[in-house]
């Protein structure tokens, strides 16, 4: 059996203030070991059993804190748990902090309220830095995501693409900051410092839409279903398929999540997310397949080629469709791949466009219309420049 430190009788002790003498250990046969008659520990009773057959309680305080204990011990409906100190809060004081926190990083004082939480414990939350007022009646955490917290300085909810940006989706260049706010909203403010008004040079579209709340909105930010539709009616069509077919490829929009969407969606796009591609691995690969499906030209994404393996877009019998990243680069032993891939592709018969980012982002008319240019002269279905056994 292990001796006893100084620093674990300490903290033994500072346990006996909020046992008291008599009173029932709640908790104490979750431990092993403990036994039948440990029900009553009084502080004289403690120290004699510190060495003793209780040694599950024992290796607990070596191994946990004086909060973890206290709620095995005593079970999380203890109200004495308010008087533990943790980094000079106590657990009371941080509940708006964590309430916070786990409703997306900013709330306002009414939701508060209604989860108990009274004026005087979010006033020390306040001014032990747990918690901080980002406008007259919101408050927020200390991590809350930067962006969510200036939609609410300037007096709305978060929505559209700067939704999409937090969940690690392909989107466009857009540095706008989006806030969805009611129809007849007005005194907003900048996202950066609420006593001044908002401005257009401030960087914020405003979408002057109320919308009944769903079932994943959160008080700050609107679901992903609800900000994608945003983007529908704000960046177009092509930037929305966008960051749709990448919320498919990264399974942050569930099938629940798409047919909440297409519900949103005014009836006119509603087709278009009923071919949305959860295949697409870039932005690049859903505006490439967004010109074929304009024409009605079959055409699959992340296609397989027999000798080759998987290529961006196939378009047609033929058109392989390659597409650069913005970053792209390779290294020596993808070089020599690519070529052998190229190669083999045109042995087989195929035509090969390789596109670069700009191509396709910043100088997309142009590409677009040399590519129907091929798409007219026949260059995407098999002909007599293929061989038989290649069709």
């Amino acid at each position: 059996m292990n001796a006893t430190s100084g620093s674990d009788r300490s903290t033994l002790l500072a346990l006996v203030p909020f046992i008291g003498r008599g009173t029932r250990m709640q908790g104490i046969h979750d431990y092993p070991g403990a036994g039948a008659g440990y029900d009553r520990v009084s502080p004289a009773v403690l120290h004699s059993r510190w060495d003793s057959r209780p040694c599950g309680v024992r290796r607990a305080l070596h191994r946990r804190s004086v909060r973890a204990v206290l709620h095995s011990a005593f079970g999380a409906r203890s109200q004495r748990l308010e008087r533990v100190k943790t980094h000079g809060m106590t657990l009371s004081d941080m509940e708006p902090a964590r309430l916070i926190r786990a409703n997306g990083g900013v709330l306002p004082r009414r939701a508060l309220e209604q989860a108990g939480v009274s004026r005087g414990v979010l006033q020390r939350g306040i001014a032990n830095g747990a918690v901080f007022a980002v406008r007259r009646g919101w408050y927020g955490v200390p991590d809350a995501p930067s962006a969510v917290v200036r939609a609410v300085r300037v007096g709305g909810t978060l929505t559209a693409a700067s939704v999409a940006r937090l969940h690690g989706l392909w989107t466009l260049d857009d540095p706008m900051l989006h806030v969805r706010v009611a129809g007849g909203a007005s005194r907003l403010r900048s996202p950066l410092d609420r006593a001044v008004p908002l401005e257009k040079s401030h960087g914020v579209c405003v979408h002057y839409r109320e919308r009944p709340s769903g079932p994943n909105d959160l008080p700050a930010r609107d679901s992903l279903p609800r900000a994608l539709a945003e983007m529908f009616t704000c960046a177009g069509s092509l930037a929305a398929m966008i960051a749709v077919d990448s919320a498919l490829n990264l399974r942050e929009l569930s099938s629940a999540g798409r047919a909440e969407l297409r519900a949103l969606v005014p009836s006119s796009k509603r087709r278009l997310i009923d071919h949305a591609d959860p295949h697409c691995d870039s932005g690049l690969e859903t505006i490439a397949r967004m010109l074929p499906s304009g024409k009605r030209l079959s055409h699959r994404t992340q296609a397989y080629i027999p000798g080759v393996g998987h290529v961006d877009l196939l378009i047609g019998d033929r058109l392989v469709i390659e597409l650069d990243g913005a970053g792209f680069h390779m290294d020596r032993k993808d070089f020599v791949e690519d070529r052998r891939r190229g190669f083999e592709l045109v042995m087989r018969g195929y035509l090969v466009v390789r596109l670069t980012y700009d191509m396709v982002v910043h100088d997309w008319e142009r590409t677009r219309g040399d590519l129907l240019v091929l798409i007219e002269r026949g260059e995407h279905r098999w002909g007599a420049r293929a061989h038989a056994w290649a069709r």
